[in-house]
């Protein structure tokens, strides 16, 4: 099990590196008026060394693009009620509604209206 830890390291390490260059684009290029308007980073919450804010190796820019608005929105709403779990679960469940028109229970569907008052209700 010794070469499997190092393996394990490096990958973190690699995955760190990535988000931090996201960041770092994001930060540089002004991508963050086009993502949440005139606020830019200042009202950007979202953590991106977290596993909520990774872009899924299938899912196209504009919707992690959204979905990392969608979860901007629920960090300044539920910051201190809710999990990273939990925001991955929603985050991954509004793209679901969204883009797939799935459709979920009471509670998950008033949370992502709540959020994003296009989802319908």
């Amino acid at each position: 099990q010794q070469w499997w830890v190092p393996q394990q390291l490096r990958a973190r390490e690699r995955r760190a590196v990535r988000t931090s260059r996201l960041a770092a684009a994001l930060a540089g290029r002004g991508s963050e008026q086009r993502l949440l308007g005139a606020g830019g980073m200042s009202d950007f919450a979202v953590d991106f060394t977290k596993s909520y804010a990774r872009r899924r190796p299938d899912e196209p820019r504009s919707h992690y693009s959204s979905r990392l608005k969608f979860i901007n929105a629920l960090l300044k709403g539920e910051a201190d009620r809710i999990t990273d779990e939990r925001i991955e679960v929603l985050s991954h469940c509004y793209s679901n509604v969204k883009y797939l028109s799935n459709v979920y229970g009471k509670e998950i569907m008033d949370m992502l209206h709540k959020y994003d008052p296009e989802i319908p209700m």
